[in-house]
């Protein structure tokens, strides 16, 4: 699923984005863009990544190709930030699962890219579409309340550990 979340820099938000549309309003500097790939082929994403962001072809590697360790790449104009989210398999409270979450964080977007379902972006998105307030801090705060999210979803592992 390929969705986006655009404040204009009026503070409207606006989720009806075609990706025809991104290079262009990635030229605003006081708006922002949260783009989130959700198990789209390689053929959706590949092209969006290189040609309406400009991102370099071996960071749209990196994002496209699974098993990286967490990193952080900074190529200059943007980040690319590999993180990990973890579940427990609730079958057997044994079992661990680490899905991996690649990011690129600009000055004014944040673009997610994940093969299955994370739920903290979930969370983190249907926030951002009630109350706009983390959008109109800018895609570090964005970014800061993802990984805050992601951090928060590993105690009930550890706490499942414990048990």
């Amino acid at each position: 699923m390929l969705r986006s979340l655009y404040r204009t820099p009026e503070g409207l938000v606006r989720t009806d984005l075609s990706p025809e549309a991104f290079a262009t309003v990635l030229r605003e500097p006081h708006a922002l863009l949260w783009l989130d790939l959700d198990g789209e082929p390689l053929e959706v994403c590949e092209p969006i990544l290189r040609q309406a962001f400009g991102f370099h072809p071996l960071a749209v590697d990196d994002a496209l190709q699974e098993s990286h360790v967490p990193k952080i790449d900074d190529w200059d104009t943007y980040l690319y930030v590999v993180l990990h989210a973890v579940t427990l398999d609730q079958a057997d409270r044994v079992a661990l699962d680490t899905l991996e979450l690649d990011l690129f964080l600009g000055a004014n977007y944040l673009v997610t890219h994940r093969t299955q379902t994370v739920a903290a972006v979930d969370r983190l998105w249907a926030t951002c579409q009630r109350d706009a307030r983390h959008l109109k801090k800018g895609s570090t705060h964005l970014l800061y309340v993802l990984a805050d999210e992601l951090v928060a979803d590993y105690m009930p592992v550890v706490e499942g550990f414990d048990e």
